[in-house]
């Protein structure tokens, strides 16, 4: 659906995006993250043709944005929905017209039988049906941004673009929003690309990330992939330093992923190998795709290569930290 190829883009002398390939597939939640500065609202403005960019190609749907007409850049915009941190409604304007005002811009009669049934639709899919006559002053921040997003989905857009959508809200909106997110991805199959720093956003929605730094991706893969078993440059930007741990012994992090999540891989380790062990430090999180951590353990010195042949033997994912 989006290909993104040795993207680069300047603002005067400033290089804001280097270098930059990743692709998104149909049906994807995908994830763009990373500290405040990196970059990651200015690489989704290139998506849509909001922002140029000076080196690279960004292929949407099959069209070459950077080589397009004002007139078909505004044709693929319109598969193209976005919402932003600030809503972005009209405060003069009811729900139902902030929806409707995709619609206008294009020409439509907003209250014609077919877009009148698809507002009242949308309207009910964000469970805001009661809500149509309102103004966005009489909205909480949850219910605005789900004003947003229905107005971001009345062009009936193949792909949703979101630019940091949920950090204006607090942690339970947020995560009703997320859920929306979820079901319009599931339901109607619209391609979704996430712009955040906050790391529950990806956990909780994406299928694929990726990690921007100071202009240049360091990492693309499953969530799941990237903070379970952070590099580095992941590990500080999530803070999941190790402080603590056993001067005697080896320690051992133990990496939970889907493929062994659920298995009893501690106790069946106590008991092949008839060891004591001390438990150090875990961490469980609930992803999209389920539950998956980390575990530190720390064993005798002389039991370490049976538990580091075990450990290999049944594909459990470790280091020695």
């Amino acid at each position: 659906m989006i290909d993104v190829q040795h993207l680069s883009k300047n603002f005067d002398d400033l290089e804001v995006i280097k270098d930059v390939s990743f692709h998104i597939n149909q049906g994807d939640i995908f994830g763009i993250i990373g500290q405040s500065g990196a970059g990651k609202s200015t690489l989704l403005r290139c998506l849509n043709g909001l922002e140029p960019y000076q080196k690279g190609t960004v292929i949407v749907d099959g069209h070459d944005v950077g080589n397009l007409s004002k007139k078909e850049l505004n044709e693929v915009r319109k598969e193209m929905g976005m919402i932003f941190q600030s809503f972005n409604l009209l405060n003069r304007l009811n729900v139902y017209d902030n929806v409707a005002l995709p619609l206008q811009f294009w020409k439509q009669k907003k209250n014609s039988p077919e877009n009148k049934a698809k507002i009242e639709h949308l309207l009910d899919l964000v469970g805001l049906t009661d809500k149509a006559k309102s103004y966005p002053r009489e909205l909480s921040g949850g219910q605005q941004q789900r004003v947003a997003i229905a107005r971001a989905l009345v062009l009936d857009p193949k792909i949703l673009l979101c630019d940091e959508a949920t950090s204006a809200l607090d942690p339970m909106i947020t995560k009703d929003i997320l859920s929306l997110l979820l079901k319009i991805n599931e339901e109607m199959g619209i391609t979704i690309v996430v712009v955040t720093h906050q790391m529950e956003v990806v956990k909780q929605i994406c299928n694929k990330v990726a990690f921007l730094k100071n202009g240049k991706i360091l990492s693309v893969g499953k969530p799941e992939e990237l903070f379970v078993a952070p590099n580095d440059e992941i590990q500080k930007f999530v803070g999941d330093d190790v402080e603590f741990l056993p001067k005697e012994g080896t320690n051992i992090k133990l990496f939970f992923t889907d493929t062994n999540s659920s298995s009893h891989t501690i106790t069946e380790l106590a008991r092949a190998l008839n060891i004591d062990f001390d438990i150090c430090q875990g961490k469980l999180e609930n992803f999209r795709a389920g539950i998956m951590g980390s575990l530190i353990i720390n064993v005798k010195d002389e039991d370490k290569e049976r538990v580091f042949h075990y450990l290999t033997e049944k594909e459990v994912l470790w280091e020695e930290i």
